[in-house]
């Protein structure tokens, strides 16, 4: 039994199965009404009005009763309704079949023929022909629910293959090739492998999905919103006693009934264009806020506040979700919501929201507002839906590069994305919880990374009025001040290994020890050094007998006579140093050979100079420490993390490499361009320069950032291209939504300002949102919106237009800009509120304004 069958074994054991008990009687209860009125022996007379959903009336219909009428057996919302192969169009005339048949009822006829095999394949426990069945190709969602309902027993009610795939790993019974594996047959898989566990062996498929789910949840992605429910909350109440959570914009009715996104927003904008006096943003928002609700799902957290001062409660979505309640008088979209009263507080709430019904909510303001007094820790902060599919494309080739617009985040995820990834594969559960908190991402990161390549060696003097070298094996920790020679102070890096010297009494050297913060990590008030022990040193070298070595009579602890505190020894009198120390006891070579710098996590800027040598390998001048340099072979950043990753394979090695188009990649890659493949890992090629053997292992990973506004991904190398996987990360005025300073819409102007933008310079030159945010929240003072935009937004745009003030104007207005003089009126851009004042006339009346 592996170690993760184990963990989920032991998840079982204090696993409370009556928790979901009424959850499971209400999934079997529905599951015997939908087989009472769709009996699987009437299937072969079943005809396409008592199947298909989009009729006059199609509550009675069995699409219809599949996706809402039994939301406890198991969830197929969302999308379209082609996932029933065969319905009538709601708003249109006609019907929707696939291409290959005449006419709706020839379609209906042999997806109904293959129901009918389905049915009868399964009876005779014949299941991986299922997957043969054309007309049902591709249907998964509509195969496994309808298996479930009339198998219950034989096929677990989970229509994900995502999620099923999540639970075979976290068993760790998953293989690669399952990839390729048909619904069916992946679903019943994982039913035997969970059968495995005697403790479930009289457990229902149901009760198995709910334990699944509660032990290893795939949906790590929920979305927080808050929505007001109503003003002043006037219908909290209401809410609260049944259970969820309501909005108006009625005259749209019913979200479900639409075939998609786009056939609402143009009903939405057609019945409120009036309400909104034409203004296709406000319109283009408020329809935003509407369609969030069909899209939440169950698990997402829903916050209700009343107005900017308190929240009433904080809930879950639970199924069917959405539903449209056509007997409420008002306020009929409504979302069904567990609420939790106990979150409820009074606390200042971000300024923007009285300007929205609905909005998405930050990592760290959910961190905070989940965050009730007296318990230990916040419940587990939902993660942004960004990071799984990074996680995903890491996995599946091996390297990623995001890419977007300036200011749109892509250095600011990669940096979380990789704290979280690398902490829940060293067994932290709660690894996304360090990404609302500011100072625990910092120590979460500086503990993960990579220090530094080339470990440093440092000669230390005791000080023995402040401390000793005994004093720093008995406390296990010493911190020392600056001293003599101040300039190598701030060289000094965590990691980096520390000779200790004893002056008094018997002038030798008597420790090894390790740097744990330098001078710019310790935050105390006076520049101080902390320093942690590695091995006391038994009969260490003498002053006499280093000064009688021809390399270190020369170093410069030995030119000073060790007057001073920290002393630098280059690479060559370290090596003899630990040469003279193995020489006298042997059992310090362990220490001295241990050079491990190479954390789980790296991070380095490529630049136009970045080269073949600094990454893989090259030769490099070496001071001999006689005053020459010599060549010496060195093994780059990349050929570094790669020979750690082999001696530890269990491990996780990522790269991040901010920046990554700024460099000649096909030069700094070179021959290893091949490897790069997932299915090239572990093979070995010969460096061209060391003559060594080199490979890259199947545990090492490489994320890069790419600002598009300076090279379009078109412009890469092609072979590189098309092994990396891409990953677009565009501007989302969606965090901006309801937020303004003085009159000026953030997002609002944002849209405007980047729809001009794409009609002169193309979209990859957009301006990102992280422009108006600070700590996840919009900017809302005009001093600071002033200073953002003259120092940031401003030399960016004239960089786009290359000083055409034409085009400035277009951007800008001619408020702001004076294109006859070719120049800026200054008295509006130097005052916040009438520069506010000009780019809201832009947003509301043109680029006249």
């Amino acid at each position: 039994m592996s170690s993760q069958f184990q963990s989920a074994a032991r998840a079982l054991a204090s696993y409370d199965r009556q928790q979901d008990a009424s959850y499971v009687q209400k999934a079997q209860e529905e599951r015997e009404e939908m087989r009472q009125r769709f009996p699987l022996e009437k299937w072969p007379e079943l005809t396409l009005e008592q199947y298909a959903i989009g009729q006059p009336d199609s509550s009675e219909t069995y699409s219809y009763w599949l996706e809402f009428g039994t939301p406890h057996v198991g969830s197929m919302r969302g999308g379209s309704a082609v996932k029933h192969l065969v319905y009538k169009h709601k708003n249109k005339p006609g019907w929707y079949y696939r291409s290959q048949y005449a006419n709706e009822q020839e379609a209906w006829e042999d997806v109904r023929s293959d129901f009918v095999q389905m049915f009868e394949l399964a009876q005779n426990g014949r299941w991986d022909e299922i997957g043969e069945l054309a007309a049902l190709s591709g249907a998964r969602t509509l195969k496994l629910k309808t298996l479930h309902l009339y198998f219950p027993d034989e096929i677990l009610p989970i229509t994900s293959t995502d999620h099923i795939q999540h639970f075979l790993q976290r068993l760790g019974v998953y293989q690669n090739e399952m990839k390729n594996w048909e619904a069916v047959r992946l679903n019943r898989f994982l039913l035997q492998t969970m059968h495995q566990l005697p403790q479930l062996q009289n457990w229902s498929t149901k009760e198995i999905e709910r334990f699944l789910y509660a032990w290893a949840d795939p949906r790590q992605t929920r979305r927080v919103v808050k929505i007001a429910p109503g003003e002043r909350a006037k219908h909290w109440d209401d809410c609260l006693a049944n259970g969820y959570v309501c909005v108006g914009w009625d005259q749209v009715g019913d979200l479900r009934e639409f075939e998609s996104e786009e056939e609402f927003r143009t009903r939405f904008s057609e019945t409120f264009a009036e309400t909104y006096n034409q203004h296709q943003s406000t319109i283009t928002k408020k329809a935003n806020e509407v369609w969030t609700l069909v899209e939440l799902e169950p698990g997402d957290l829903v916050i209700a506040n009343r107005g900017l001062s308190e929240v009433l409660a904080v809930g879950e979505v639970v199924e069917p979700g959405y539903e449209w309640r056509p007997e409420r008088d008002e306020r009929k979209h409504t979302v069904r919501v567990k609420w939790d009263t106990s979150y409820a507080k009074e606390i200042p709430l971000p300024k923007y929201w009285a300007n929205v019904t609905v909005a998405t909510v930050g990592i760290e303001l959910t961190q905070r507002l989940l965050t009730r007094s007296g318990e230990p820790k916040p419940p587990p902060v939902p993660l942004p839906s960004l990071y799984p599919e990074i996680a995903d494309a890491l996995e599946r080739r091996g390297q990623l590069i995001l890419y977007g617009p300036p200011g749109t985040g892509k250095t600011f995820h990669a940096r979380r994305f990789a704290v979280w990834w690398l902490k829940q594969h060293q067994g932290d559960d709660n690894a996304a919880a360090v990404l609302a908190d500011a100072d625990q991402l910092i120590d979460a990161e500086r503990a993960l990374k990579t220090l530094q390549v080339s470990q440093r060696v440092w000669w230390v003097v005791a000080n023995p009025k402040e401390w000793s070298w005994e004093q720093l094996f008995q406390d296990g920790r010493v911190e020392y001040r600056y001293g003599r020679l101040q300039r190598n102070y701030p060289l000094v890096q965590p990691g980096d290994l520390v000779v200790g010297y004893q002056s008094t009494p018997d002038k030798r050297i008597v420790a090894l020890a390790k740097v744990e913060k330098g001078i710019s990590d310790t935050g105390s008030e006076e520049p101080t050094i902390e320093l942690s022990p590695l091995r006391r040193v038994a009969n260490g070298p003498t002053y006499a007998d280093l000064q009688a070595d021809p390399k270190l009579s020369k170093s410069e602890p030995m030119r000073f006579r060790c007057q001073g505190t920290l002393f630098a020894l280059s690479d060559s009198e370290a090596e003899e140093l630990f040469s003279l120390l193995s020489e006298r006891d042997p059992t310090l070579a362990d220490v001295t050979t241990d050079t491990q710098t190479i954390g789980p996590l790296t991070w380095v800027t490529f630049h136009p100079s970045y080269s073949y040598e600094d990454f893989i390998e090259g030769f490099r001048p070496v001071d001999t420490g006689e005053g020459n340099l010599v060549l010496k072979m060195e093994d780059g950043l990349f050929k570094r993390v790669c020979r750690e990753a082999q001696a530890y394979p269990q491990k996780k090695y990522l790269l991040i490499v901010d920046e990554i188009n700024r460099a000649n990649l096909a030069k700094v890659f070179g021959e290893i361009i091949t490897l790069l493949e997932k299915d090239k890992r572990g093979l070995v090629v010969t460096l061209p320069q060391s003559r060594e053997s080199f490979t890259i292992p199947e545990n090492v990973y490489l994320l890069g950032t790419m600002n598009t506004a300076d090279r379009s991904i078109k412009l890469m190398d092609t072979a590189l291209r098309r092994r990396f996987a891409f990953l677009e990360i565009m501007p989302d005025v969606s965090l901006l939504t309801g937020a303004t300073v003085n009159t000026l819409p953030l997002d609002e102007f944002l849209m405007a300002l980047n729809g001009r933008i794409i009609e002169t310079e193309g979209r990859e030159k957009q301006i990102g949102h992280a422009f108006f945010l600070d700590r996840e929240q919009p900017v809302s003072t005009p001093e600071e919106f002033g200073r953002r935009f003259r120092q940031e937004i401003l030399p960016l745009l004239q960089e786009y237009c290359y000083d055409d003030y034409t085009e400035l104007a277009h951007y800008l207005g001619k408020q702001l800009v004076d294109v006859q003089a070719q120049s800026f009126n200054m008295e509006v851009l130097s005052d916040a509120d009438r520069l506010i004042e000009a780019l809201t006339a832009v947003v509301n009346g043109g680029v006249e304004a």
